[in-house]
């Protein structure tokens, strides 16, 4: 029982300290804000205070996108972090600056420092998302998280709907009743993310050739080509037309602020989103994204992780490298890993800690963080669980800069994706000469 009740005291405790700078500094930089950050700071400070060695100083540098850009103007510089969360868009890029000496990686360093890290400890489907091609941990999972649908239960109760759709075809089938109410049926937030990498994962299809990256350097994404594709960016520009589908634009919070509001039924986000809206949205649950029936034939595939990783820089003295090791064991431990599945919704990256949240029964507390790694874990997939193409953030900005202009009919949706496939190839191409 006193076990037990630790554990809870671990999982729902704060306990900010301050920095002691008497001992050997770890510099960790990371890409999340507001609350996210807040768990971040007291990870470091849950470290700090279990040792007398080392300080974990966590700086927050804005969003992903910046801190990326940051860590490699620092790397260029010559002060550069020993610690930095990259987000899943910049994993090809990580991965290849271990033969260039930016990297270090996870495995080589953990074996190097007799730490005990258990790289198969980790989600099978998270760890190979951060490894290299021969399997080997590169990156260590850190904020995992997927896609998934929000509902307010209030409004489908309201409508006289009883369960959420598993399927597209039973999203739209509610959808005018949900509209005729006055409500917008469905927001999305990061269509690059949600409705196109997590599209092709769902629904057990390439995105890439050379299978995705893994089995060589990708030269062209499959979008045009790839039938179930086009036929969802018509469906979705046939919602858009008929008021099923509010589009807000690109920005996450805008598109995520209807929902809030209790405006809109249903809203695609991510895990991590799931602890900034407890006791905010009055009732909603937490389900899978959906998928087309008409496509799988009803069998249900994962997802592709979403969040980020952290990545060991090079450059730093052997003293640092040993208290990074002990602090990258820390985190990897149960406890942790539970607290920090708890706290913000991201998925448990390790076996150990799912075992943990069984063994005392969380998910019966909570049955909302269980979601994410029901859907991370479903089986079935002859696709790879990830994708390696690098220059995929600025992949990313070609399909955001095509889809509002296909919303509003300026141009179709085989011009835009035509277009998506152009943009990516130059970059895909630009990429594979730096290798």
């Amino acid at each position: 029982m006193k076990k037990i009740l630790s554990i809870f005291t671990i999982l729902f405790t704060f306990s900010f300290t301050s920095h002691s700078y008497s001992k050997t500094e770890i510099h960790w930089w990371y890409g999340n804000s507001g609350f996210l950050g807040d768990v971040i700071i007291e990870i470091a400070n849950r470290f700090n205070a279990s040792q007398d060695q080392y300080t974990v100083i966590p700086t927050g540098k804005g969003s992903y996108e910046d801190n990326m850009a940051a860590t490699i103007a620092a790397f260029r510089a010559g002060d550069q972090p020993h610690y930095s969360q990259v987000y899943d868009a910049g994993a090809a890029i990580m991965v290849a600056q271990v033969k260039n000496g930016v990297v270090i990686g996870f495995e080589e360093m953990a074996k190097k420092y007799g730490i005990n890290v258990d790289a198969d400890n980790y989600i099978p489907g998270i760890k190979n998302f951060y490894a290299d091609s021969d399997g080997k941990m590169i990156g260590v999972p850190f904020n995992s998280s997927t896609c998934l649908m929000y509902a307010n239960m209030d409004i489908l109760k309201e409508v006289g709907i009883e369960s959420v759709p598993k399927t597209y075809e039973e999203f739209e089938a509610m959808a005018p009743k949900i509209k005729a109410a006055g409500y917008i049926p469905l927001v999305q937030s990061h269509s690059p993310w949600i409705w196109t990498e997590n599209f092709f994962s769902r629904h057990n299809l390439l995105m890439l050739d050379g299978n995705n990256g893994y089995d060589a350097v990708p030269t062209k994404t499959l979008f045009a080509e790839t039938d179930a594709f086009v036929m969802h960016w018509k469906k979705v520009k046939e919602w858009y037309d008929a008021g099923y589908y509010g589009y807000k634009g690109r920005a996450w919070g805008d598109n995520q602020a209807p929902f809030i509001a209790g405006e809109a039924a249903f809203w695609f986000g991510s895990a991590a989103s799931f602890g900034g809206m407890k006791g905010v949205v009055p009732n909603f649950s937490v389900n899978h994204i959906p998928y087309w029936d008409s496509v799988t034939g009803g069998k249900e595939y994962p997802t592709f992780i979403g969040g980020a990783a952290n990545w060991i820089l090079n450059g730093h003295t052997e003293e640092e490298y040993k208290g990074l090791a002990k602090f990258i064991e820390f985190m990897g431990s149960p406890e942790m890993d539970l607290y920090y599945h708890n706290m913000t919704g991201y998925s448990a990256v390790t076996k150990g800690g799912i075992e943990l949240a069984e063994t005392i029964n969380f998910y019966r507390t909570s049955p909302y963080h269980k979601a994410v790694g029901e859907q991370l874990s479903l089986e079935g997939s002859t696709i790879p669980g990830g994708y390696r193409a690098g220059n995929w953030p600025q992949i990313r900005e070609v399909i955001y800069e095509n889809v509002e202009p296909m919303l509003n009919g300026k141009i179709s949706v085989e011009k835009a994706l035509g277009n998506m496939d152009k943009g990516a190839a130059k970059l895909l191409k630009q990429f594979a000469k730096t290798l």
